[in-house]
């Protein structure tokens, strides 16, 4: 039962990241055969009309080649999992934060240029995912952190401006947004939540009893609890 319900799990997922991404390709597709020059609907800074672009944009993507939406595919749909499987309770809160936030931040202060694709919303929930593990100090949490960190690391190479083509400021304001989310929701929406040992139940209570004005009476022969009796003031 319980691997059925762990396969469950992470069917269900799999579902709007998959939904997304086919949303993705079926935008594409339509923009590379008809000639309606969907990059306009990106983007633009300071532009009134390209303030449109931060709720399309990242859907939107270059067809002069397919390089573009292949190489925003499998990450995206990766972290998307990843986020909808371990932080299921707020995933779409952090989705639609990255996208709509992250895209703002390049309408107000990026390149008066036409800014399109998915790769913002991409270092968004990189970083969310890789800080969030870090910021909980919890060990499957920082596992996730590990293997985001092992398969994206060369990412953070793209928040600078080596590129001319390239939406380094869409790549910066993303990772920007993820830190700040993985910070603010640092203990809000895991999936696994921490485990407390019995030890640890043990030390807070005793704390609690030594608040109230109890002491703690251990058997001598086993060394366990036996009781709390209040402290007796003179």
């Amino acid at each position: 039962m319980a691997k059925y319900n762990l396969n469950s799990s992470l069917l269900k997922a799999l579902e709007y990241p998959f939904i997304l991404l086919i949303l993705m390709w079926v935008v594409f597709l339509a923009d590379y055969i008809l000639p309606i020059d969907l990059y306009k609907f990106g983007i633009l800074p300071r532009s009134k009309d390209g303030l449109w672009g931060v709720l399309f944009s990242p859907l939107i993507h270059s067809t002069s080649s397919f390089s573009h939406i292949i190489n925003n595919s499998p990450p995206f749909f990766i972290l998307s999992w990843t986020l909808f499987y371990f932080y299921k309770k707020i995933a779409w809160q952090i989705l639609s934060i990255s996208w709509v936030i992250g895209g703002l931040f390049v309408w107000i202060a990026a390149r008066n240029s036409y800014h399109i694709g998915m790769s913002g919303v991409i270092y968004s929930l990189a970083f969310f995912l890789f800080f969030s593990g870090v910021f909980r100090k919890e060990i499957k949490l920082m596992a996730i952190s590990l293997f985001v960190a092992f398969l994206y690391g060369s990412m953070i190479w793209g928040i600078f401006p080596t590129k001319v083509d390239v939406s380094f400021e869409g790549h910066f304001f993303g990772a920007l947004v993820g830190g700040l989310l993985a910070y603010y929701y640092q203990k809000d929406g895991a999936t696994f939540k921490k485990k407390v040992y019995e030890w640890e139940k043990e030390e807070l209570l005793e704390k609690k009893m030594l608040a109230k004005g109890y002491k703690k009476v251990v058997d001598p022969d086993t060394g366990f609890t036996v009781h709390y009796e209040r402290i007796e003031k003179e």
